[in-house]
């Protein structure tokens, strides 16, 4: 397991107290979240700094096919 660290968050009041009330876990909830929207993030940025070879490759799929169309049976 990773080291924690302590940071410090304001967040809604009620929102809080509805977490806690369904039993939450707020630092869970929010490592949860933060891992997500950064995963999401870095595909992004990848996606990106990706595009212009994606864009070509599915260029030339389109224009080429793919290798295994010929042993399609469908």
């Amino acid at each position: 397991m990773a080291s924690k660290v302590r940071v410090n968050l304001t967040l809604d009041e009620a929102l809080v107290a509805q977490a806690k009330a369904a039993g939450l876990n707020l630092s869970a909830v929010a490592e949860e979240a933060i891992r997500f929207r950064t995963r999401a993030e870095e595909m992004r940025i990848w996606s990106e700094q990706n595009r212009e070879a994606i864009a070509a490759w599915n260029k030339r799929i389109e224009e080429e096919g793919l290798w295994s169309d010929g042993l399609r049976l469908f």
